[in-house]
């Protein structure tokens, strides 16, 4: 209280808000669809339950909220629904129901897939994750590959703790592991919500020092991805009163939350605040696209992989719409990263992203990516290997971009390739055919370390004979020095 931060709630208004409670919004990484739990009258009421929850979404036209209406399609049922988190690409709501005909404890987590005519009448997600208990609150990492959720099932720090399951390769969810002693103690922690930088966590609790009652808190991981010990958000977003939830935008910079205080439109309203610089979470922007087969057009379910440079560190992996082949890719800022998509039968495809100076994003990247088959003659830009400047000695974040053609040979046993070095056209073409030999020399070699027989590659320079770029503008000449692989024969 003797120090309080800064904090100047806005209601959003009367097309989100109204005399009804609406609570525990939730935000796709475009911030295009806010979803939130309504509670509504019920239509047959039946002694002194009047109301039940529902789901609502608002989708922003212009920086502006549009009329919220109900989810479309079969989600919404005559019991309540609520405590929703939707996956960054809005593909997937998770939520929580109790005392359902299909359900293994007091309350489940169940989900929901958008399809072309609404959601899908939810799923029971399964008795890995649901117990004979309580459990409820999911959270989705922006990979959708971890779900957060508040249970007071047996062998935790507490009351209710904050547990995370994650999926395997298959699709199904793991048995779920207690955030641990950091996180819980032996009161209550719930609402967990995972920023879509997947390292910043926001929850409420009724053990870590607070205000009073239950206060809001977030914590980071640390360099060993271990979670620190939580900080509290601070007066007066928290009061002696009890603050239980909170969502953050993707870029970190607003803060949502539902609300009864003085001046709403009804009873519970939702509200939004700009957060804070130390409470803020790494920003993220995101990669949005489709992916689809360069000769037939038809869309493709293909892998994604997000992996930080400087670690070789997988950051987000993801699968795009087997349907319509859209993606959507979480991208935190201040890293740099190797963007790798591959299906199996096609060559892969390697994009490169610089972030490592950015503090704010910028514009979100739009990118469709055409993946053709696997065949002779087929060449790849391996974007993500680097060398020291006027060298052929190669960087230790070449690592993951060589690691994945080592695994693409390996997947093709009999094929050979050449691998290539290119430059630009400043210098002399002698003095650049050797530098380009050299660098594609360097992976030859590397390759061979790594148990890729001499028989299947060939290496040569090219110097700045075969550009795919112009060499008049600095952007040009990057594209131009490259290293690529061409596939010679597959036998």
């Amino acid at each position: 209280i003797n120090h309080p931060v800064p904090f100047n709630p806005v209601n959003l208004g009367t097309k989100v808000n109204s005399e009804l409670d609406e609570y525990l919004p939730s935000l796709t990484i475009d911030e295009d669809m806010l979803v939130l739990t309504v509670q509504i009258p019920k239509e047959n009421p039946m002694g002194e339950n009047k109301f039940q929850e529902d789901f609502y979404v608002s989708k922003k036209v212009n920086n502006v909220w549009e009329q919220k209406q109900q989810l479309a399609g079969k989600v919404n049922t005559e019991n309540n629904e609520g405590a929703q988190s939707i996956s960054s690409d809005g593909k997937f709501l998770y939520f929580s129901a109790c005392n359902r005909k299909d359900g293994f404890g007091e309350c489940d987590i169940y989900y929901s897939e958008k399809t072309e005519t609404g959601w899908s009448t939810a799923k029971n997600i399964g008795q890995n994750i649901n117990s004979g208990y309580w459990e409820a609150q999911p959270s989705i990492s922006p990979d959708g590959n971890d779900l957060y959720f508040a249970s007071n099932r047996p062998g935790g720090e507490g009351v209710t703790d904050i547990w995370v399951s994650k999926k395997d390769s298959l699709g199904n969810w793991n048995f779920p592991v207690n955030l641990g002693k950091n996180i819980n103690t032996d009161l209550v922690e719930q609402f967990p919500f995972i920023h879509t930088d997947n390292q910043t966590l926001y929850f409420g609790s009724e053990g870590h020092t607070g205000m009073g009652g239950a206060d809001l808190f977030y914590s980071r991981r640390d360099s060993n991805w271990q979670w620190a010990k939580p900080v509290n958000l601070g007066y007066p977003i928290n009061t002696e009163g009890n603050e239980l939830s909170m969502i953050v935008n993707s870029k970190g910079e607003v803060a949502y939350f539902a609300s009864d205080r003085e001046g709403g439109l009804g009873k519970q309203d939702i509200y939004m605040f700009d957060l804070y610089g130390d409470a803020r979470p790494v920003p993220v922007t995101y990669l949005k696209g489709r992916v689809f087969d360069a000769e037939t057009k038809e869309p493709l379910s293909a892998d994604f992989e997000l992996i930080e440079l400087e670690n070789d560190k997988l950051v987000m992996s993801s699968i795009s719409d087997s349907k319509n082949g859209e993606f959507i890719v979480c991208i935190p800022v201040n890293k740099n990263y190797a963007l790798n998509i591959s299906k199996n039968g096609y060559m892969f495809y390697s994009d490169n992203f610089s972030l490592s100076n950015i503090n704010k994003p910028g514009k979100p990247y739009l990118k469709d990516i055409p993946l053709r088959k696997v065949k002779e003659g087929e060449t790849v830009v391996l974007k993500n290997i680097f060398f020291k400047t006027n060298s052929y000695e190669l960087l230790s974040e070449s690592i993951s971009e060589l690691n994945k053609l080592i695994n693409f040979m390996n997947y093709y046993p009999e094929m050979k390739i050449e691998l290539s070095g290119h430059t630009d056209n400043t210098g002399k073409i002698e003095l650049n055919t050797k530098l380009s030999e050299n660098r594609a020399k360097s992976v030859y070699d590397y390759l061979l370390k790594k148990n890729i027989s001499a028989q299947r590659l060939e290496f040569k320079g090219y110097a700045d004979t075969k550009p795919i770029a112009s060499n008049t503008t600095t952007e040009g000449k990057s594209q131009n020095r490259r290293t690529e692989f061409k596939i010679i024969s597959l036998k």
